[in-house]
């Protein structure tokens, strides 16, 4: 029997506090192209620059003045928006510790996000439901 809070009910959540080496982790061409339905995945991938309101918006080099969201791909030199992610600062650590206007030494610095994948921006990417968030270079 179906409840009345259907999103709730459709994230399949996995256990955040797992990293992503213990789960699938993927890149930003396999989440690009990848069909999760609405299960919880984490993906990889290096900060290539900050977005508000529309991809058409992107801030591809320094100053950064956007802190909605990062924009993610495989290369860190990439700037062709059909090759990036979008993925929404959901909350004040976030803006805080990850964003680039307050960050900027985040650019081009690897990172993975566990999340659901919904459009976002106007390209595929994580809104609301990002879980959790680690560095791969350190």
């Amino acid at each position: 029997m179906p409840s009345d809070n259907k999103e709730e009910d459709e994230i399949e959540k996995q256990d955040s506090s797992s990293s992503p080496d213990e789960l699938d982790l993927y890149t930003i061409s396999e989440f690009i192209e990848g069909d999760f339905g609405n299960r919880e995945v984490w993906v990889h991938g290096y900060i290539v620059g900050a977005c508000k309101r529309s991809i058409k918006q992107a801030e591809w080099e320094p100053p950064f003045t956007a802190n909605s969201a990062v924009l993610l791909a495989d290369s860190p030199d990439e700037t062709d928006a059909t090759n990036v992610i979008s993925i929404q600062m959901v909350n004040k650590q976030m803006k805080t510790e990850i964003a680039l206007d307050a960050n900027p030494q985040n650019y081009g610095r690897h990172i993975a996000f566990c999340g659901v994948k919904q459009k976002y921006l106007g390209i595929p990417g994580m809104k609301k439901h990002v879980q959790a968030s680690e560095w791969l270079d350190e």
